[in-house]
Protein backbone atom coordinates (compact mmCIF):
# COMPACT_ATOMS: atom_id res chain seq x y z
CA UNK A 1 0.00 0.00 0.00
CA UNK A 2 0.91 3.68 -0.24
CA UNK A 3 3.64 4.78 2.18
CA UNK A 4 3.15 8.11 3.89
CA UNK A 5 5.39 11.12 3.34
CA UNK A 6 8.49 11.46 5.54
CA UNK A 7 7.35 11.92 9.13
CA UNK A 8 3.82 10.71 8.38
CA UNK A 9 2.46 7.22 9.12
CA UNK A 10 2.11 4.73 6.27
CA UNK A 11 -1.49 4.12 5.22
CA UNK A 12 -1.37 0.51 6.39
CA UNK A 13 -0.49 1.71 9.91
CA UNK A 14 -3.45 4.08 10.23
CA UNK A 15 -6.35 3.33 12.54
CA UNK A 16 -9.16 1.79 10.43
CA UNK A 17 -11.76 3.49 12.61
CA UNK A 18 -10.26 6.90 11.82
CA UNK A 19 -10.40 6.05 8.13
CA UNK A 20 -14.07 5.08 8.49
CA UNK A 21 -14.82 8.40 10.20
CA UNK A 22 -13.02 10.29 7.47
CA UNK A 23 -14.84 8.37 4.74
CA UNK A 24 -18.27 8.94 6.32
CA UNK A 25 -17.72 12.66 6.79
CA UNK A 26 -16.24 13.15 3.35
CA UNK A 27 -19.44 11.62 1.94
CA UNK A 28 -21.57 13.73 4.29
CA UNK A 29 -19.87 17.02 3.40
CA UNK A 30 -19.58 16.28 -0.31
CA UNK A 31 -23.21 15.27 -0.70
CA UNK A 32 -24.40 18.31 1.23
CA UNK A 33 -22.28 20.67 -0.87
CA UNK A 34 -23.77 19.14 -4.01
CA UNK A 35 -27.32 19.75 -2.74
CA UNK A 36 -26.47 23.41 -2.12
CA UNK A 37 -24.63 23.71 -5.43
CA UNK A 38 -27.68 22.47 -7.33
CA UNK A 39 -29.82 25.06 -5.54
CA UNK A 40 -27.42 27.81 -6.61
CA UNK A 41 -27.39 26.47 -10.16
CA UNK A 42 -31.03 25.65 -10.84
CA UNK A 43 -33.05 27.72 -8.35
CA UNK A 44 -30.93 30.85 -7.99
CA UNK A 45 -29.54 30.69 -11.51
CA UNK A 46 -26.26 32.02 -10.12
CA UNK A 47 -23.27 30.83 -12.12
CA UNK A 48 -20.88 32.53 -9.68
CA UNK A 49 -22.33 30.77 -6.61
CA UNK A 50 -22.61 27.37 -8.31
CA UNK A 51 -19.04 27.61 -9.61
CA UNK A 52 -17.77 28.55 -6.15
CA UNK A 53 -19.52 25.57 -4.55
CA UNK A 54 -18.30 23.21 -7.25
CA UNK A 55 -14.72 24.34 -6.63
CA UNK A 56 -15.25 23.77 -2.91
CA UNK A 57 -16.28 20.17 -3.62
CA UNK A 58 -13.13 19.62 -5.67
CA UNK A 59 -10.95 21.13 -2.97
CA UNK A 60 -12.62 18.88 -0.42
CA UNK A 61 -11.71 15.86 -2.53
CA UNK A 62 -8.11 17.04 -2.84
CA UNK A 63 -7.76 17.58 0.92
CA UNK A 64 -9.25 14.20 1.82
CA UNK A 65 -7.19 12.41 -0.84
CA UNK A 66 -4.02 13.78 0.74
CA UNK A 67 -5.07 12.18 4.02
CA UNK A 68 -5.83 8.79 2.46
CA UNK A 69 -6.59 7.66 -1.11
CA UNK A 70 -10.28 7.19 -1.82
CA UNK A 71 -9.74 3.51 -2.60
CA UNK A 72 -8.32 2.97 0.88
CA UNK A 73 -11.23 4.78 2.53
CA UNK A 74 -13.74 2.75 0.54
CA UNK A 75 -11.96 -0.49 1.44
CA UNK A 76 -12.60 0.15 5.14
CA UNK A 77 -16.25 1.15 4.63
CA UNK A 78 -18.73 -1.04 6.55
CA UNK A 79 -22.20 0.28 5.88
CA UNK A 80 -23.90 -2.91 7.08
CA UNK A 81 -22.05 -2.74 10.39
CA UNK A 82 -22.59 0.99 10.97
CA UNK A 83 -24.78 1.33 14.06
CA UNK A 84 -25.71 4.91 13.12
CA UNK A 85 -27.49 4.18 9.84
CA UNK A 86 -30.77 3.42 11.62
CA UNK A 87 -30.67 6.48 13.89
CA UNK A 88 -32.61 9.55 12.73
CA UNK A 89 -34.70 12.38 14.13
CA UNK A 90 -38.05 13.77 13.06
CA UNK A 91 -36.24 16.94 12.00
CA UNK A 92 -34.27 14.95 9.40
CA UNK A 93 -37.41 13.41 7.90
CA UNK A 94 -39.16 16.62 6.86
CA UNK A 95 -38.28 19.90 5.16
CA UNK A 96 -40.56 22.93 5.22
CA UNK A 97 -39.41 24.18 1.84
CA UNK A 98 -36.46 24.71 -0.46
CA UNK A 99 -34.85 27.21 1.92
CA UNK A 100 -34.98 24.63 4.69
CA UNK A 101 -33.29 22.10 2.41
CA UNK A 102 -30.45 24.51 1.72
CA UNK A 103 -30.02 25.53 5.37
CA UNK A 104 -29.97 21.91 6.56
CA UNK A 105 -27.35 20.91 4.02
CA UNK A 106 -25.13 23.89 4.75
CA UNK A 107 -25.16 22.82 8.40
CA UNK A 108 -24.45 19.23 7.38
CA UNK A 109 -21.48 20.28 5.25
CA UNK A 110 -20.08 22.47 8.03
CA UNK A 111 -20.37 19.66 10.58
CA UNK A 112 -18.73 17.18 8.20
CA UNK A 113 -15.87 19.56 7.52
CA UNK A 114 -15.26 20.09 11.22
CA UNK A 115 -15.07 16.34 11.87
CA UNK A 116 -12.74 15.87 8.91
CA UNK A 117 -10.53 18.71 10.12
CA UNK A 118 -10.18 17.24 13.62
CA UNK A 119 -9.38 13.68 12.57
CA UNK A 120 -7.12 14.80 9.73
CA UNK A 121 -4.89 16.43 12.35
CA UNK A 122 -3.85 12.93 13.47
CA UNK A 123 -2.63 12.07 9.97
CA UNK A 124 -1.85 15.16 7.89
CA UNK A 125 -1.88 18.59 9.61
CA UNK A 126 -1.56 20.34 6.25
CA UNK A 127 -4.75 18.70 5.02
CA UNK A 128 -6.43 19.66 8.29
CA UNK A 129 -5.46 23.27 7.69
CA UNK A 130 -6.95 23.12 4.18
CA UNK A 131 -10.17 21.69 5.57
CA UNK A 132 -10.33 24.46 8.17
CA UNK A 133 -9.99 27.11 5.45
CA UNK A 134 -12.70 25.38 3.47
CA UNK A 135 -15.03 25.41 6.48
CA UNK A 136 -14.54 29.15 7.01
CA UNK A 137 -15.12 29.75 3.31
CA UNK A 138 -18.41 27.90 3.61
CA UNK A 139 -19.44 30.23 6.46
CA UNK A 140 -18.89 33.16 4.10
CA UNK A 141 -20.71 31.41 1.24
CA UNK A 142 -23.63 30.74 3.57
CA UNK A 143 -24.10 34.45 4.20
CA UNK A 144 -24.16 35.16 0.48
CA UNK A 145 -26.63 32.35 -0.19
CA UNK A 146 -28.95 33.54 2.56
CA UNK A 147 -28.98 36.98 0.98
CA UNK A 148 -29.62 35.56 -2.48
CA UNK A 149 -32.42 33.34 -1.20
CA UNK A 150 -34.22 36.51 -0.13
CA UNK A 151 -33.34 39.24 -2.64
CA UNK A 152 -35.03 41.92 -0.52
CA UNK A 153 -32.38 41.37 2.18
CA UNK A 154 -29.75 42.64 -0.25
CA UNK A 155 -31.63 45.91 -0.50
CA UNK A 156 -32.08 46.67 3.19
CA UNK A 157 -28.97 48.85 3.39
CA UNK A 158 -28.97 49.92 -0.26
CA UNK A 159 -30.04 53.55 -0.23
CA UNK A 160 -28.56 55.18 -3.32
CA UNK A 161 -29.43 53.62 -6.69
CA UNK A 162 -27.61 55.05 -9.72
CA UNK A 163 -28.78 54.59 -13.29
CA UNK A 164 -26.04 54.65 -15.94
CA UNK A 165 -26.99 55.86 -19.43
CA UNK A 166 -24.17 56.49 -21.91
CA UNK A 167 -25.84 59.46 -23.61
CA UNK A 168 -25.62 61.41 -20.32
CA UNK A 169 -21.96 60.69 -19.54
CA UNK A 170 -20.56 63.70 -21.43
CA UNK A 171 -18.15 61.52 -23.37
CA UNK A 172 -16.71 59.74 -20.35
CA UNK A 173 -16.28 55.97 -20.20
CA UNK A 174 -19.18 54.10 -18.56
CA UNK A 175 -16.79 52.03 -16.44
CA UNK A 176 -15.09 55.16 -15.14
CA UNK A 177 -18.37 56.86 -14.25
CA UNK A 178 -19.69 53.68 -12.60
CA UNK A 179 -16.58 53.33 -10.45
CA UNK A 180 -16.80 57.00 -9.43
CA UNK A 181 -20.48 56.65 -8.53
CA UNK A 182 -19.71 53.62 -6.37
CA UNK A 183 -16.77 55.44 -4.79
CA UNK A 184 -19.16 58.25 -3.88
CA UNK A 185 -21.64 55.91 -2.22
CA UNK A 186 -23.83 54.24 -4.88
CA UNK A 187 -25.23 51.00 -3.44
CA UNK A 188 -26.80 49.68 -6.66
CA UNK A 189 -26.03 50.29 -10.32
CA UNK A 190 -28.53 49.92 -13.14
CA UNK A 191 -27.56 49.92 -16.79
CA UNK A 192 -30.33 51.76 -18.62
CA UNK A 193 -29.98 51.90 -22.40
CA UNK A 194 -33.25 52.12 -24.28
CA UNK A 195 -31.88 52.56 -27.80
CA UNK A 196 -28.68 50.51 -27.81
CA UNK A 197 -28.50 47.45 -30.08
CA UNK A 198 -28.27 44.08 -28.36
CA UNK A 199 -24.66 43.36 -29.30
CA UNK A 200 -23.39 46.68 -27.97
CA UNK A 201 -25.71 46.40 -24.96
CA UNK A 202 -24.36 42.94 -24.11
CA UNK A 203 -20.74 44.07 -24.37
CA UNK A 204 -21.33 47.05 -22.09
CA UNK A 205 -23.35 44.96 -19.63
CA UNK A 206 -20.47 42.51 -19.29
CA UNK A 207 -18.04 45.34 -18.59
CA UNK A 208 -20.23 47.06 -16.02
CA UNK A 209 -21.06 43.72 -14.40
CA UNK A 210 -17.36 43.20 -13.73
CA UNK A 211 -16.97 46.70 -12.28
CA UNK A 212 -19.88 46.07 -9.92
CA UNK A 213 -18.75 42.57 -9.02
CA UNK A 214 -15.28 43.84 -8.12
CA UNK A 215 -16.88 46.49 -5.89
CA UNK A 216 -19.43 44.14 -4.32
CA UNK A 217 -22.34 46.23 -5.59
CA UNK A 218 -25.48 44.70 -7.18
CA UNK A 219 -25.74 45.21 -10.94
CA UNK A 220 -29.20 45.53 -12.48
CA UNK A 221 -30.08 45.38 -16.18
CA UNK A 222 -33.00 47.46 -17.44
CA UNK A 223 -35.64 45.67 -19.53
CA UNK A 224 -33.55 43.05 -21.34
CA UNK A 225 -33.98 39.82 -19.42
CA UNK A 226 -31.94 37.77 -21.90
CA UNK A 227 -28.92 40.01 -21.34
CA UNK A 228 -29.40 39.85 -17.57
CA UNK A 229 -29.26 36.06 -17.87
CA UNK A 230 -26.20 35.99 -20.10
CA UNK A 231 -24.07 38.28 -17.92
CA UNK A 232 -25.40 36.82 -14.63
CA UNK A 233 -26.65 40.23 -13.51
CA UNK A 234 -27.89 40.51 -9.95
CA UNK A 235 -31.30 41.49 -11.21
CA UNK A 236 -33.63 43.04 -13.76
CA UNK A 237 -35.70 46.22 -13.74
CA UNK A 238 -38.89 46.35 -15.78
CA UNK A 239 -41.43 49.03 -16.57
CA UNK A 240 -45.19 48.82 -16.84
CA UNK A 241 -45.00 47.94 -20.54
CA UNK A 242 -42.12 45.47 -20.25
CA UNK A 243 -41.88 41.82 -19.22
CA UNK A 244 -44.25 41.22 -16.25
CA UNK A 245 -42.48 40.88 -12.91
CA UNK A 246 -43.82 37.36 -12.32
CA UNK A 247 -42.43 36.19 -15.67
CA UNK A 248 -39.11 37.92 -14.96
CA UNK A 249 -38.92 36.05 -11.65
CA UNK A 250 -39.61 32.71 -13.32
CA UNK A 251 -37.04 33.44 -16.00
CA UNK A 252 -34.20 34.71 -13.80
CA UNK A 253 -34.75 32.57 -10.69
CA UNK A 254 -35.62 32.96 -7.05
CA UNK A 255 -32.41 34.68 -6.03
CA UNK A 256 -32.42 37.58 -8.46
CA UNK A 257 -33.55 41.11 -7.69
CA UNK A 258 -36.64 42.13 -9.67
CA UNK A 259 -37.53 45.82 -9.72
CA UNK A 260 -40.66 47.40 -11.19
CA UNK A 261 -41.39 51.00 -12.13
CA UNK A 262 -44.70 52.12 -10.65
CA UNK A 263 -46.68 55.34 -10.98
CA UNK A 264 -49.65 54.71 -8.69
CA UNK A 265 -50.71 52.81 -5.57
CA UNK A 266 -52.52 50.26 -7.76
CA UNK A 267 -49.38 49.54 -9.75
CA UNK A 268 -47.36 49.28 -6.54
CA UNK A 269 -49.73 46.66 -5.12
CA UNK A 270 -49.72 44.69 -8.37
CA UNK A 271 -45.91 44.68 -8.46
CA UNK A 272 -45.69 43.47 -4.87
CA UNK A 273 -48.20 40.67 -5.54
CA UNK A 274 -46.19 39.66 -8.61
CA UNK A 275 -43.07 39.15 -6.49
CA UNK A 276 -41.11 42.38 -7.00
CA UNK A 277 -38.05 42.80 -4.77
CA UNK A 278 -38.42 46.59 -4.89
CA UNK A 279 -40.42 49.21 -6.73
CA UNK A 280 -39.56 52.54 -8.27
CA UNK A 281 -41.93 55.32 -7.15
CA UNK A 282 -42.19 58.12 -9.65
CA UNK A 283 -41.33 60.02 -11.60
CA UNK A 284 -41.66 62.40 -8.67
CA UNK A 285 -40.60 65.35 -10.84
CA UNK A 286 -40.39 65.85 -14.58
CA UNK A 287 -37.36 64.12 -16.04
CA UNK A 288 -35.89 63.86 -19.55
CA UNK A 289 -35.36 60.11 -19.07
CA UNK A 290 -39.17 59.61 -18.91
CA UNK A 291 -40.51 62.41 -21.13
CA UNK A 292 -43.91 60.77 -21.75
CA UNK A 293 -44.71 59.95 -18.10
CA UNK A 294 -46.46 62.61 -16.03
CA UNK A 295 -44.85 63.41 -12.66
CA UNK A 296 -46.63 61.81 -9.69
CA UNK A 297 -45.50 64.40 -7.14
CA UNK A 298 -44.94 63.85 -3.43
CA UNK A 299 -48.37 62.37 -2.67
CA UNK A 300 -47.37 58.99 -4.08
CA UNK A 301 -44.11 59.09 -2.13
CA UNK A 302 -46.09 59.65 1.07
CA UNK A 303 -48.39 56.76 0.19
CA UNK A 304 -45.43 54.44 -0.42
CA UNK A 305 -43.77 55.45 2.85
CA UNK A 306 -46.92 54.57 4.78
CA UNK A 307 -48.09 51.48 2.89
CA UNK A 308 -45.32 49.75 0.91
CA UNK A 309 -43.49 47.12 2.93
CA UNK A 310 -40.78 46.25 0.42
CA UNK A 311 -37.94 48.64 -0.45
CA UNK A 312 -38.99 51.49 -2.73
CA UNK A 313 -36.85 54.04 -4.54
CA UNK A 314 -38.15 57.51 -5.29
CA UNK A 315 -37.08 58.40 -8.81
CA UNK A 316 -37.48 61.22 -11.30
CA UNK A 317 -35.75 64.57 -11.43
CA UNK A 318 -33.90 63.96 -8.19
CA UNK A 319 -31.01 66.30 -7.42
CA UNK A 320 -29.62 67.93 -4.27
CA UNK A 321 -32.16 70.75 -4.71
CA UNK A 322 -35.15 68.38 -4.82
CA UNK A 323 -34.00 65.52 -2.59
CA UNK A 324 -34.87 67.15 0.74
CA UNK A 325 -38.58 67.46 -0.04
CA UNK A 326 -38.70 63.84 -1.24
CA UNK A 327 -36.94 62.61 1.87
CA UNK A 328 -39.19 64.72 4.08
CA UNK A 329 -42.14 62.99 2.39
CA UNK A 330 -40.86 59.65 3.71
CA UNK A 331 -38.53 58.26 1.06
CA UNK A 332 -35.38 56.63 2.43
CA UNK A 333 -34.01 55.41 -0.88
CA UNK A 334 -33.33 57.44 -4.01
CA UNK A 335 -32.77 56.38 -7.61
CA UNK A 336 -30.77 58.99 -9.50
CA UNK A 337 -29.51 59.33 -13.04
CA UNK A 338 -28.34 62.63 -14.57
CA UNK A 339 -27.73 64.50 -11.29
CA UNK A 340 -24.90 62.05 -10.61
CA UNK A 341 -23.63 60.65 -13.91
CA UNK A 342 -23.67 64.04 -15.68
CA UNK A 343 -22.04 65.90 -12.80
CA UNK A 344 -18.56 67.39 -13.12
CA UNK A 345 -17.50 65.31 -10.11
CA UNK A 346 -19.48 62.08 -10.15
CA UNK A 347 -18.20 60.79 -6.82
CA UNK A 348 -18.90 64.08 -5.05
CA UNK A 349 -22.43 64.24 -6.49
CA UNK A 350 -23.13 60.71 -5.27
CA UNK A 351 -21.69 61.48 -1.85
CA UNK A 352 -23.86 64.58 -1.55
CA UNK A 353 -27.08 62.65 -2.13
CA UNK A 354 -25.95 59.75 0.04
CA UNK A 355 -25.35 62.22 2.89
CA UNK A 356 -28.81 63.72 2.40
CA UNK A 357 -30.33 60.24 2.74
CA UNK A 358 -28.25 59.51 5.85
CA UNK A 359 -29.44 62.70 7.53
CA UNK A 360 -32.98 61.40 7.40
CA UNK A 361 -32.10 58.09 9.02
CA UNK A 362 -33.79 54.76 8.34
Amino acid sequence: MHAGAPGEPAIENLDPQVLRIIDANYNRAGEALRVVEDYARFALGSSAASERLKLMRHRLLQAVSSVAPRAVLVSWRDTAGDVGTHISTEFEKTRTGIGDVVAANIRRAQEGLRVLEEYAKTIDPRAAESLEKLRYELYTAEKGLVNEMDPCRRLLDARLYVLVTTSLLRGRKPEEVTRDAIRGGADIIQMREKEMHDGEFLDLARRLREVCRDAGVPFIVNDRAHVAQIVDADGLHVGQDDLPAAEARRLLGAGKIIGVSTHSPEQAQAAIEAGASYIGVGPVNATPTKPTTAPVGLAYVRYAAENVRIPFYAIGGIAPSTAEDILEAGARRLAVCSAIISADDVAAAAACLKSAIARHGT
